[in-house]
C-alpha cells in the first residue's frame, strides 16, 4: 500500500516531533550525567563519543588506529564509527550537544519507517499513526536513542522489514541495495543479530506476494523473480564480506554457542542486583529447551509490578505494565495483519520470534531485558495498530447499530 501525497504532512510531523523528543531526551540526560557523575545516563554514548574522536583525529592523522580492534571499540564498531565520520567531515570539531544532534536526527526516522510498514502491511492512516506515536512517546524508544546502539538499531530493523514487505510485492532494486547495507550495519552493532536475522530475511523474500490471478503461470514466475531477488542478496552480501565476517565471529557449533550464552547468562544474573534465575543452565539443548519458557515469560513481562529496587528499575515498571497490557491488541492485530498480508504478518512473526528466543536465553537482569526486549516491542507495535484499528471500528459500528434502533423506534 502506497503511502498518498496527503500523508506527507503528517511523516514530516512525525520525524519532527520524534527528533525534538530524542534530542531533548539526549541532552537531558547528557546534562545530568555532566553535573551528577555519580548518576551516569549516556555512560555508552560518552565512551563512544571518546573512541570516535579517537579515530577522527587518527584518521586526519593519517595515523594507523587501533580504536575499533579492542574494547568497546571491537564490541560496538558501528555507533563509534558513525560519530567518528561525523567528526571527520567537522574537522575534528568535538562538541558533543551537535553528535547528540546528529545521532537523534538518525534515529527520528525509526517511528516513520513504522508508520510506513503499518501502512505496507495494509493498515489504515490513523492505525499507522497510533503505532508511530507508541515509537514516537514510548521512554524505552526515548532513552535508547540518546547514543545508544539500540537507537541505530531500531532504524536499520525497520528499514529491513519495509524494504522486504516493498520486495515481496514487486522488484525494486533500490530496495535490495538498502537490505545489503543494513545487514552489515546491523553486524556492526550486533552481530548475532545480523547473523540470526538473515536467514529469515532471505526466507521473508521467498514469500512474495500476487496481485494478479493466482494461476500457475503467475506462480511460477512470481517464485522466480524472489529466488532472483535472493540470490542477488546472496551475491552482494558476498562481495562485501558478510558472510566470511559471520562465519569468523559466530560459534563454531550449537554447544559452543550455547555454552557462550549460559556464560553471559551467568554473569548478567549475578553482576547485578535485578538479577533473576541464576541457577538456570542453558548450556545444553535440553537444558535450553526446559528453560525456555520461564525465560521467555521474564524476558516479555519483567519488572513485574513489586519487583522495586533501584530508581532506574522503577521508572521502568509502569511502562513495562501499559506495554504488557497492550499484548492482547498485538495478538488480535496479529490476526487483522495475516488476514490483510500473510506474508509480511510471516516476516514479522519469523523476525520477533527469533530475537525472542535467542534473548529468553540470555537476558538474565532487568535492565538487559528492559533493553534488548525493546527490539520486539518497535515491530509487534505495528500489531498494536492493527488491533487499534479494529477495535476502533467495533466501535464505530455499535454507534451506528444503536443510531439506526433509535431512529427506528
Amino acid at each position: 500500500m502506497n503511502i498518498t501525497l496527503a500523508e506527507a504532512p503528517l511523516l514530516k510531523h512525525i520525524y519532527r516531533r520524534s527528533f525534538f523528543l530524542r534530542f531533548g531526551v539526549a541532552m537531558a540526560a547528557w546534562l545530568v550525567t555532566l553535573f551528577y557523575p555519580t548518576m551516569p545516563l549516556i555512560q555508552d554514548g560518552l565512551e563512544y563519543d571518546r573512541l570516535a574522536g579517537q579515530l577522527a583525529s587518527d584518521w586526519w592523522a593519517g595515523r594507523y588506529s587501533e580504536v575499533l580492534e579492542v574494547g568497546v571499540g571491537a564490541r560496538a564498531p558501528g555507533p563509534i564509527l558513525l560519530i567518528a565520520v561525523f567528526y571527520f567531515f567537522t574537522g575534528g570539531l568535538r562538541v558533543l550537544p551537535l553528535v547528540l544532534a546528529f545521532y537523534s536526527s538518525i534515529t527520528a526516522w525509526g517511528p516513520v519507517l513504522t508508520y510506513k510498514i503499518t501502512r505496507q502491511l495494509g493498515a489504515s492512516p490513523s492505525a499507522a499513526y497510533y503505532s508511530a506515536r507508541l515509537i514516537m512517546w514510548s521512554p524505552v524508544f526515548l532513552i535508547w536513542s540518546a547514543l545508544y546502539k539500540e537507537g541505530a538499531i531500531y532504524v536499520v530493523l525497520n528499514l529491513i522489514v519495509y524494504h522486504i514487505l516493498l520486495l515481496q510485492e514487486k522488484w525494486q532494486p533500490r530496495s535490495l541495495l538498502i537490505i545489503v547495507a543494513c545487514l552489515p550495519a546491523l553486524f556492526a552493532l550486533r552481530f548475532y543479530l545480523a547473523a540470526g536475522l538473515a536467514p529469515i530475511i532471505m526466507i521473508g523474500l521467498l514469500m512474495g506476494r500476487i496481485k494478479t490471478r493466482t494461476d500457475l503461470i503467475n506462480l511460477l514466475g512470481l517464485l522466480l523473480r524472489q529466488m532472483i531477488i535472493v540470490g542477488g542478496l546472496i551475491f552482494l552480501l558476498g562481495q562485501v564480506g558478510f558472510f566470511e565476517r559471520v562465519q569468523a565471529d559466530l560459534p563454531a557449533n550449537l554447544e559452543e554457542a550455547l555454552a557462550d550464552i549460559q556464560k553471559s547468562r551467568f554473569d548478567l544474573a549475578t553482576s547485578a542486583e535485578s538479577g533473576y534465575l541464576p541457577d538456570a543452565d542453558v548450556s545444553t539443548s535440553a537444558g535450553a529447551l526446559k528453560f525456555l519458557p520461564s525465560g521467555l515469560l521474564y524476558f516479555l513481562t519483567v519488572p513485574f509490578p513489586w519487583q522495586l529496587g533501584s530508581m532506574r528499575q522503577n521508572i521502568t515498571i509502569p511502562e513495562t505494565a501499559f506495554w504488557v497490557l497492550l499484548y492482547p491488541l498485538m495478538l488480535s492485530g496479529m490476526k487483522r495483519g495475516f488476514s490483510r498480508n500473510y506474508q509480511g504478518t510471516m516476516l514479522m512473526i519469523m523476525m520477533t520470534g527469533a530475537i525472542c528466543l535467542l534473548y529468553a536465553l540470555f537476558s538474565a537482569n532487568i535492565g538487559t531485558t528492559y533493553r534488548m526486549r525493546s527490539q520486539v516491542w518497535l515491530i509487534w507495535a505495528v500489531f498494536a495498530g492493527f488491533g487499534w484499528e479494529q477495535k476502533y471500528e467495533q466501535k464505530l459500528a455499535q454507534r451506528e447499530s444503536r443510531q439506526l434502533r433509535g431512529i427506528s423506534r
